[in-house]
């Protein structure tokens, strides 16, 4: 057998013995199977087994690929950090049987995974290569994440910020974790929309399970400050999101990227921004139905987004104007132009 489809046979086994381990745990946590100890040491035991694979699978990666190995490091601690945390986090609630305080060691653990998570995504191949490019990406990037902002503040965040009866510190931990989530998906949709097509396999599994984390992460969070977390079905999506970052870096080891030969800019890349925009109408029509008003922080966010939106919008006619005036009329280059040169015979007198 040659070896690629060897590597291949390899990760789609990988690929069924994750789906079938989420699918266990998600039967598991729906149905309580074995009582609510039981089920509650399978979910914290399960999640740190997730998190420790994963934390393995980056550091083959880091080990094996030839390009950009940094990223698979930045992931793979950014796992082991939040294993970290699940740690400690099982020790109170299984070996001490009680309640783990708020702040403690476990927010070190899983709120250091966030940076290092981020700053791992980063190390993807996508830089554009003109100025235009670096202000439209900013530009792309500040309307990615002021919607997701707003749709996670209409919905999550604002009823955080409300209800929450802490101190400072207690409340600055509470709203940091939906918003590191925020800047997790926005970045997301970002490097997403604008990878190579042969390097978005693996990519595409460690972008899933960020999403994966993030949407169990904001969703426990929320349900825990209104005092609705009563079944752990939702923590299957930290099982789930740490086996697709596993399974990102093993695909990366048995089918390595060529992004690097690949043109950045797709129309998955000019639409992508504009998505979350429409999903910033969408939250804002609803909740406008539903007879909420508006506070100062969210009328901001949207004249910020709309903003946002003009602008790139007024860069793209722009740049396009630019590009005619450059070509000439009729789209030709001009005359004395960088195409105009004698043509070489390629053959040798």
């Amino acid at each position: 057998m040659p070896p690629d489809d060897r590597q291949g046979r390899y990760f789609l086994t990988w690929v069924l013995s994750a789906s079938l381990v989420v699918a266990v745990i998600l039967v598991w946590m729906t149905f309580t199977i074995g009582g609510p100890r039981v089920t509650d040491a399978v979910d914290d035991l399960s999640e740190l087994a997730a998190a420790l694979a994963a934390t393995v699978a980056c550091g083959v990666a880091a080990l094996h690929v030839s390009s950009r190995p940094s990223r698979w490091v930045l992931l793979g601690a950014s796992s082991l950090a939040w294993a970290a945390g699940e740690a400690v986090w099982s020790y109170y609630d299984l070996v001490r049987g009680v309640s783990l305080p708020f702040p403690s060691l476990a927010d070190v653990g899983f709120l250091s995974a966030i940076p290092l998570a981020v700053a791992g995504l980063l190390l993807f191949p996508s830089a554009p290569r003109r100025a235009v490019d670096r202000v439209e990406d900013v530009l792309n990037g500040c309307m990615i994440a002021g919607s997701v902002l707003f749709a996670s503040w209409a919905t999550v965040l604002g009823s955080l910020f409300d209800s929450h009866h802490g101190n400072d510190l207690k409340q600055t931990l509470s709203l940091a974790y939906p918003a590191a989530d925020v800047v997790m998906v926005s970045l997301v949709i970002i490097l997403f929309a604008r990878a190579g097509r042969r390097s978005r396999a693996s990519l595409a599994l460690v972008m899933a399970g960020l999403v994966a984390f993030a949407v169990a992460d904001s969703a426990f969070a929320y349900m825990t400050e209104v005092n609705n977390y009563s079944n752990p079905v939702l923590d299957t999506g930290w099982v789930a999101g740490y086996l697709l970052i596993g399974l990102g870096a093993l695909r990366a080891v048995t089918a390595p990227s060529t992004e690097a030969a690949e043109p950045r800019v797709t129309t998955l890349s000019l639409v992508a921004p504009y998505v979350p925009a429409l999903a910033v109408l969408t939250v804002t029509a609803i909740q406008l139905l539903r007879g909420r008003r508006f506070g100062t922080v969210d009328w901001i966010m949207v004249l910020s987004l709309a903003l946002l939106v003009l602008g790139r919008h007024l860069l793209i006619l722009w740049d396009h104007a630019a590009k005619r005036n450059l070509d000439g009329p009729g789209g030709s280059p001009p005359a004395g132009g960088p195409d105009c040169r004698p043509v070489v015979s390629s053959r040798r007198a």
